[in-house]
């Protein structure tokens, strides 16, 4: 399972509770208990109601980790999202089959998509015959969990084709696993393509020019009322991503300062702190986490020498990085790129 990430560290994002227990629930398919899983991730298996209860990034990720491991099933998030639902996905769906066409729907979902899960952020970008929906993570969500939106946004999307016309041309998941991809197939019933290095749904343009027979004006008015009041309800961590994604431009770009972070948001260095304090974070804090997640992102792509990444994210040398990178995993960069590829340490020269 070379394409699940360990838990990282982000307790600033959180996702809504019931995510939890629906990865329990799916795991009880492949004969697993609550008590295969810690003791304080189990708890989410209860019968309370938690619809205001939040799980942060940190615990979704190690009980997504878990769950790969029980399951021992490279489709397990396809499978969890396929027949993952809640009271709240139900609404967003019952929106998407109010509007007025296939396209209307789609970015609906887009624009609401957060109300069902807080873990990614969905945008779209059109061609002359597609329309891509990408699935950008926030923050360091687990790559499980973006499938799981994935693979229940095509069941979605796909109650909106026509026999005629299909509305789904391809699926882009992660991973190299040539041997998952027929299956990954089956389960979403349309093309994958995985290797991505960006999530997404390709769609048929002329298909979201469809008008669905399920189109209710007046009842669509009220829902997208309710999903913009559920969407302000939303714990506010907004501009701080704003502020991550702005760091991971300038990084690439080899040069980073906390004036040049400011400069698009048209704030002074002093407000910028000043706001970010008010997502509990600061400008150091951010950067610490965007080179963390870019570190691992790159060592597991396996394309760079460690050296070439402690370069990349602006460390002055690779000592600096080497010490950066075990305050993040407790782990060496060498260490964790071994333990990633599963060959001994020491195999590779870096």
């Amino acid at each position: 399972m070379s394409h699940v990430l360990p838990p990282l560290p982000c307790h600033r994002l959180k996702e809504r509770a019931l995510w939890a227990r629906g990865i329990i629930q799916a795991l009880s398919t492949y004969g697993k208990q609550i008590r295969d899983l810690p003791d304080d991730l189990a708890s989410y298996a209860g019968p309370d109601d938690l619809s205001l209860r939040h799980v942060s990034q940190t615990d979704m990720n190690r009980l997504w980790h878990a769950a790969a491991s029980l399951s021992k099933d490279d489709c397990f998030a396809l499978r969890m999202g396929l027949g993952f639902t809640s009271p709240t996905m139900q609404l967003l769906a019952l929106t998407a089959r109010s509007s007025e066409t296939a396209g209307a729907a789609v970015q609906r979902i887009v624009r609401f998509i957060q109300v069902f899960s807080t873990q990614v952020q969905l945008y779209s970008v059109e061609d002359e015959h597609s329309v891509t929906v990408y699935f950008e993570a926030k923050g360091a969500a687990h790559p499980l969990q973006i499938e799981a939106l994935v693979s229940r946004c095509v069941n979605s999307w796909k109650e909106m084709e026509t026999e005629n016309l299909p509305l789904i041309m391809e699926v882009r998941l992660g991973g190299e696993a040539e041997k998952r991809r027929e299956e990954c197939e089956q389960i979403l019933g349309t093309r994958v393509r995985l290797g991505s290095k960006r999530i997404a749904v390709r769609l048929n343009r002329r298909a979201l020019d469809t008008r669905l027979p399920t189109s209710d004006a007046f009842l669509l008015k009220r829902l997208d009322a309710s999903l913009e009041d559920m969407l302000e309800d939303l714990p506010n961590v907004d501009f701080a991503e704003q502020v991550k994604q702005r760091i991971r431009v300038l990084l690439s770009e080899r040069e980073i300062s906390e004036e040049l972070v400011a400069l698009p948001f048209n704030v002074s260095p002093r407000h910028l702190r000043r706001k970010l304090s008010e997502t509990c974070t600061t400008y150091e804090k951010l950067l610490d986490e965007v080179r963390m997640e870019l570190a691992i992102r790159l060592i597991q792509e396996n394309r760079l020498n460690l050296g070439r990444i402690a370069f990349e994210l602006g460390f002055l040398d690779p000592s600096s990085f080497t010490r950066a990178f075990r305050r993040w995993t407790s782990m060496s960069p060498t260490a964790f790129r071994e333990q990633t590829l599963g060959r001994p340490v020491g195999t590779v020269l870096v």
